[in-house]
């Protein structure tokens, strides 16, 4: 194995440690026994457990940031509604497609590290500002009811996260289907906006 096979096989077993015994059980001796290697294989790509949780949490942040920018609605495409809800269902595709990249991000958002905590913060900060900048394109410009765009995209948000958790936590219950059908239904007394001629 090429040494950047070995090092993703490494950050792969680091994931499944996070999802399967918790964070705060990543070890080398930990993460060689998931991999099925002797620790000087991990010890000859880092120095130390720090090194190997730092590469894996860069590598899943790097990785569920391009998701989420991807689940980004598009307000161009001329139905707001039809936007967000397409949009939630591909990150719902994108959860269910590396799941444990996202049972990773759903713990580490509630563990009491504050450096995980950041990570996840920067992410959760974008996401809601891209849905921020999203709101604001689609809301008229002489629309005569007010659209509080903050509240709006963290609504949306709260919707995007919470049906993650939903789909990782309960699939049989919350199929993406029913997720979206909900969310059709939600989502245009969340944009009630009139505009003039309404």
């Amino acid at each position: 194995m090429d040494p950047e096979q070995r090092r993703e096989q490494l950050l792969d077993a680091v994931l499944r440690v996070i999802v399967e015994q918790g964070v705060h059980k990543v070890s080398i001796d930990a993460v060689a026994r998931e991999a099925g290697v002797s620790r000087p294989v991990i010890y000859g790509l880092f120095a130390d457990s720090d090194a190997l949780l730092r590469a894996s949490l860069d590598r899943e942040e790097t990785a569920a940031l391009a998701q989420l920018a991807a689940a980004v609605p598009i307000a161009s495409t001329g139905d707001p509604v039809r936007a967000i809800t397409d949009s939630l269902e591909g990150f719902l595709t994108a959860i269910r497609t590396t799941p444990d990249r996202w049972r990773a991000a759903f713990m580490l958002v509630d563990a009491s590290t504050p450096t995980f905590r950041r990570r996840l913060e920067r992410g959760r900060r974008s996401f809601i500002g891209a849905l921020e900048v999203f709101v604001r394109e689609i809301v008229p410009p002489n629309s005569e009811e007010p659209v509080d765009v903050e509240l709006t995209a963290r609504t949306m948000y709260a919707l995007f996260w919470e049906a993650g958790r939903l789909v990782l936590a309960e699939p049989e219950n919350y199929p993406p289907q029913r997720i979206r059908a909900f969310a059709t239904t939600l989502i245009p007394s969340l944009l009630a906006f009139r505009h003039p001629s309404d």
